[in-house]
C-alpha cells in the first residue's frame, strides 16, 4: 500500500518519526502538499501527483481526508459522518465524559451549564480546539471567530457540544484497527502535556471494551481519560488526521497494512 504524507501537519518531530517507521518497515510513501485554494495534491515540485494504484492510505489534515474521497482511493481516509459526537455519543451514552451536556449551534445563545464549561465542535473538523470557557469568554470567542469569516469550517450553523467542566486526572489516545486496540499513548497528566507510550491494562481494556461497543469506522482513534469516577471517553477522531503522540507507529502501520493493504502494483 502507498502512504501519502501531508507535509507541515504533524510537526517536524512526529513527521520524522512516521517517515522512520515507514522506512523501517519497507513501506512506500510520498510526501505531498495541498495546492493553496484548491483540492489538488502536489509533490515536492508543486506538480499534481499521479499514481498507478488506488490502494492508498492518507496521513494529514481533514481537508486531505476529504480529497482522498475525490480520488476514490482505497481505503484513502476513514473520515465519515460517524465522526460526530451527535452520532457516537448515542452509542457510548454515559461512558462519554461530557454526557448530559447540550448541543447548540455556534451562533446560538444558550444558558451556560456551569460557571466554567467545556465546549468543542461536534464534528471532527478541527474548527476549534475544545476548551474551557466562561460565558463571557465564550461570547467573545464566538464574535471574534465569526468576524474572521472562516465560513467553510466555522460559522453560525456549526454544531458544538457544551457541558459542565469535569476534572480529568490523565488523558490517553488509543488507535483501533478492525475493532482491535493496536497501540496507545498518554498525552496529558492533569493540565500538563506528557507524551508516553501506554500499555496499562486499565486503559487498553477500557478502550477495547468501548471499541467492542461501537466502531465509527474500520479504523479510528479513541481518546479516553481517567476521572474520579473511573475511565471515560473524551472523543473520537479520524485516524488519518490524528496526532501520534508516543504511539508505537510500527505496530500501527503494521496493523493498517495487514488490514487494508492490497497486492497491487505501485
Amino acid at each position: 500500500m502507498l502512504h501519502l504524507l501531508q507535509r507541515d501537519v504533524f510537526g517536524e518531530r512526529h513527521y520524522s518519526i512516521l517517515v522512520e517507521a515507514l522506512e523501517r518497515l519497507g513501506l512506500r510513501y510520498i510526501p505531498v502538499s495541498i495546492r493553496p485554494g484548491t483540492r489538488v495534491l502536489v509533490d515536492e515540485n508543486n506538480e499534481p501527483i499521479s499514481l498507478s494504484t488506488k490502494n492508498v492510505f492518507c496521513w494529514g489534515s481533514v481537508k486531505m481526508a476529504h480529497i482522498a474521497a475525490d480520488y476514490r482511493w482505497r481505503p484513502g481516509s476513514f473520515m465519515n459522518e460517524n465522526h460526530d459526537q451527535r452520532v457516537y455519543a448515542e452509542h457510548y451514552g454515559a461512558e462519554m465524559l461530557n454526557h448530559g451536556g447540550l448541543t447548540v449551534k455556534f451562533g446560538e445563545a444558550f444558558e451556560a451549564p456551569s460557571p466554567l464549561f467545556f465546549a468543542r465542535p461536534c464534528g471532527d473538523t478541527k474548527a476549534f480546539t475544545g476548551q474551557v470557557f466562561m460565558k463571557s469568554s465564550w461570547d467573545e470567542f464566538v464574535a471574534a471567530s465569526l468576524a474572521k469569516g472562516r465560513r467553510d469550517t466555522l460559522n453560525e450553523e456549526t454544531f458544538v457540544h457544551v457541558a459542565p467542566r469535569k476534572d480529568i486526572q490523565r488523558e490517553f489516545r488509543t488507535w483501533v484497527v478492525q475493532g482491535k486496540v493496536v497501540t496507545a499513548s498518554q498525552y496529558k497528566i492533569g493540565t500538563r502535556v506528557v507524551y508516553e507510550r501506554c500499555d496499562e491494562p486499565m486503559v487498553l481494556q477500557y478502550a477495547q471494551r468501548m471499541a467492542d461497543l461501537y466502531q465509527p469506522a474500520n479504523a479510528f482513534v479513541l481518546d479516553v481519560c481517567l476521572t474520579d469516577d473511573g475511565m471515560r471517553i473524551v472523543e473520537v477522531n479520524c485516524i488519518n488526521c490524528a496526532g501520534f503522540y508516543d504511539a508505537d507507529l510500527q505496530k500501527l502501520l503494521g496493523a493498517v497494512e495487514e488490514a487494508f493493504g492490497e497486492a497491487v502494483p505501485i
